[in-house]
């Protein structure tokens, strides 16, 4: 449903710049920075390698899972094996083929509602049952696992975690993942923590599920270097943690996806390795566009959430607002600011709107100072 609204919308975006209409796109969650240099000359380096001509190791290079071994172990403290990594092509392939890997047709997964889209195809590729577990501002956006009915606990095999969270930019604490842990020991379900934004938290590190004693036990981190290295098309993500649930993954996407190209895998490595000040850099730019959005709209009275991690904000619509979708197409159409409805990434996110921060700060203040505007006039 997600994915074809934005589909829908970017058609609207195109038809509105061919009318020569400038649209501020502030719906966009693809990095607007480049690449670090350091690692586009890496890669440049590594393309004249022969050996990145032929095929790619399946499951990774060993010399970058251990350089992800380094990385785990330098920033969370995490010790990690090497069976207990696997390389591939984006963390979407990984998404994707974990629930047809995991689940079957008489089981259920667990999803959060509002969620990023890319969870919900694998499960129906599976034949499994999608169970929502809504995310609520009350909760600090953390689903309440304890109100699982024993039912679908019994058929559950696997569940989705998203920490910091796409839309809401919520952040989970090591005493949420400590009982994620536990309720996956408990009730024998595989736990998937999609660690997208990893690196963009703003008052402190964002936890690392693996972090939590026996996490390895029951489920697996994937990591994408998209965000936290500016690597989007670079397509270069990994997975770690339990074993047996690495190997299943390696195998499927081995015979589905193939290997991931060369040349990719040492940029990955070096980025990996390195840029740490880079990455520092990207996180103080966020936040100062971050703070730059929330301080606009609460001064405006509008409440928003504060937002801990990701390039998003979340902002509640005011409670004469009974549609975000109609607004945020009204808004487009007439104010020509793009936004996402919250109800795009479930019906937990009605009457809410994602805002990205993948724009300079002053397209960001144009864009918010436009849809401060727009509210105060908007009549359904």
């Amino acid at each position: 449903m997600g994915e074809k609204y934005l589909a829908i919308q970017q058609a609207n975006i195109n038809q509105l710049k061919k009318s020569g209409i400038e649209v501020l796109n502030l719906g966009r969650g693809n990095p607007d920075l480049p690449t670090f240099a350091p690692v586009v000359e890496k890669a440049k380096t590594a393309l004249d390698n022969k050996v990145n001509h032929g095929y790619p190791p399946y499951g990774g290079k060993p010399a970058l899972k251990e350089t992800i071994k380094q990385f785990y172990q330098r920033e969370y403290q995490v010790a990690l094996e090497e069976d207990e990594i696997t390389v591939f092509s984006g963390s979407a392939a990984a998404l994707t083929a974990l629930p047809m890997a995991l689940a079957d047709p008489s089981g259920v997964v667990l999803t959060p509602t509002p969620a990023f889209f890319g969870y919900h195809i694998g499960i129906t590729m599976s034949g499994a049952e999608e169970w929502q577990m809504p995310l609520l501002e009350r909760n600090d956006y953390l689903p309440e696992l304890e109100k699982i009915p024993q039912a679908v606990r019994e058929r559950a095999q696997m569940m989705f975690l998203n920490y910091p969270h796409n839309p809401t930019g919520a952040g989970a604490t090591h005493a949420f993942f400590d009982k994620a842990v536990q309720f996956g020991l408990d009730n024998h379900i595989a736990i998937v923590h999609d660690f997208a934004y990893a690196d963009i938290s703003f008052e402190h590190q964002a936890p690392s599920f693996l972090q939590s004693k026996r996490a390895k036990e029951t489920g697996i981190e994937i990591y994408t270097l998209s965000k936290t290295f500016n690597m989007a098309g670079w397509r270069s993500a990994f997975a770690v943690g339990n074993a047996s649930i690495i190997k299943l993954l390696k195998a499927y996407i081995q015979n589905s996806v193939g290997g991931t190209f060369g040349v990719v895998q040492d940029a990955s490595q070096y980025a990996l390795e390195t840029q740490i000040e880079e990455r520092k850099q990207l996180r103080d730019t966020y936040l100062d566009r971050r703070n730059t959005v929330i301080q606009l709209l609460k001064t405006n009275q509008l409440s928003v959430s504060q937002s801990s991690g990701t390039f998003f904000v979340w902002l509640k619509l005011p409670e004469k607002i009974t549609d975000d979708r109609r607004f945020a197409k009204s808004l487009l159409n007439n104010a020509h600011v793009a936004v996402v409805p919250g109800s795009a990434f479930g019906d937990a996110g009605q009457g809410y709107l994602r805002i990205s921060l993948v724009a300079d700060t002053a397209t960001l203040a144009s864009g918010i100072n436009q849809l401060i505007t727009y509210l105060k006039q908007y009549r359904e």
